[in-house]
Formats: structure tokens, sequence, C-alpha cells
């Protein structure tokens, strides 16, 4: 092997720029769990629409999840930063921009609330119905039964499915860098800048998001599983 190409596949500098690359990792960290929140939320809310008696609330929460299960990433979050506060401009007859931080948050978290707000439906209607009426029977109002009866079974039903979406989530954070977050990728593309030796930055990324990714995605099925195992054995 050549003098030049083991300088271009030495990931020692990598390691030299570990501080600003970690610094960059959390702040796909921060991004995941804010979008997760707001993905959860939304999620949680568009299958109650789902399943409600109304039709134009079906509606409603069909249409969410269709528009947005169905919307690539890096288009709503290119469209969010740059379209929308030009929409809400236009509106308010006034300049508007949404910081880099929340146009991620508000696209990832709407685009897999979509993908939440199924699964959540899906545990929402595998609940034996007998199990509501007697809720009913008991005088529970419909809040209650949602709460003590109805939730803590989803949560268990959808453990499995919704790692496998939150793993998803994580990595579309590394997309984020497109509008100027300054998340791992973003860090990287600058010191590529300074460096000139993409090769090795960007390996060094991928590896990274891999072994980040493989850790989580293990810990969380077995920490899922043994608390499946554990209060609903």
């Amino acid at each position: 092997m050549s003098e030049s190409l083991q300088q271009i596949l030495d990931v020692s500098v990598f390691w030299e720029y570990r501080t600003v690359l970690l610094r960059g990792l959390a702040v796909n960290f921060y991004v995941f769990a804010c979008a997760a929140a707001l993905a959860l939320s939304l999620g949680l809310g568009a299958a109650l629409l789902r399943i409600s008696r109304q039709r134009l609330l079906r509606w409603t929460g069909t249409l969410h999840v269709e528009i947005f299960r169905n919307a690539p990433d890096y288009i709503m979050v290119v469209w969010v930063h740059f379209v929308l506060p030009l929409l809400i401009g236009t509106l308010l007859h006034t300049r508007f921009e949404l910081n880099p931080f929340v146009s991620a948050i508000i696209a990832l978290g709407f685009v897999y609330s979509g993908y939440f707000a199924e699964t959540f439906r899906a545990g929402i209607e595998a609940v034996p119905g007998g199990q509501i009426e007697a809720g009913r029977s008991c005088g529970m109002s419909e809040r209650l039964i949602l709460w003590r009866i109805v939730l803590p079974q989803v949560v268990r039903r959808m453990l499995p499915e919704s790692i496998n979406q939150f793993i998803s989530l994580f990595k579309a954070t590394t997309i984020v860098s497109l509008i100027a977050v300054p998340d791992l990728m973003y860090q990287v593309s600058m010191i590529i800048q300074q460096e000139m030796r993409p090769l090795p930055l960007y390996t060094g990324a991928a590896l990274v998001y891999f072994a980040v990714i493989l850790v989580a995605s293990y810990a969380l099925r077995a920490a899922s599983e043994r608390w499946r195992n554990k209060i609903f054995a």
C-alpha cells in the first residue's frame, strides 16, 4: 500500500477532532429526543382521531397519517426550514425565520408521527373490547379507561415495532446538517474543508453511527423484553 493511500485511509484524523465530533453527536441525540417526544405526542393524538366515532375526526387523523407517513424525510426537513417560514411570513406580512434546530425537530417529529400513529392505532384496536366495557361498567371515564386500561397494554404491544421506528428516527437525524444543524455530519463536513481528507472522516462517521445504533438497538430490545416479561408475565 502506497504512503499516499495510507494517509487517505488513516482514521487518526477522526480521533484528533473527537471533541468537536462528540459535540456533533450530542446534537444528534438532542434532535432525536425532541423529535421522538413530538412524534409520540402527535402519533397518539392522530391514533385517537383515527378510531373516533365521528367521521370528520377519523378523516382528520387519516389525512395526518397519510401525509406525513408518505413524506420523505429529506423533503420535509428542507420544506419546513425554507418554505414554511415564507408561507408564515406572507400570511403575517413580516419576515419570519425558523431556527435550524426547531425546523429539524418539527420536520422529523411530524414525519414519524405518521408511523407512530399507526402503531398506536394497532395497539389500541388489539385491546379486548370487553375490558373497555368492564371499565365503563365500573363508572370509569373514557380518559381514565384510556390511561389505566388501554395505554398500558398498548405500550406492551407496540414496544418491538416502536424500537425499529426509534432507530429509523435516529438514522434520519443524519440529514439535519442540510439546514446547518451542527450535528456529527455537519462537523465532519467542516473538518473536511480544512483537512481535505473525506475518506477517513466519512468512514469514521459511518462507523460511529453504526456502533451507536447497533449497541442501542440491542440494549433497547433486551431491556424491553425483560420489562415485558417481568411486568406482564
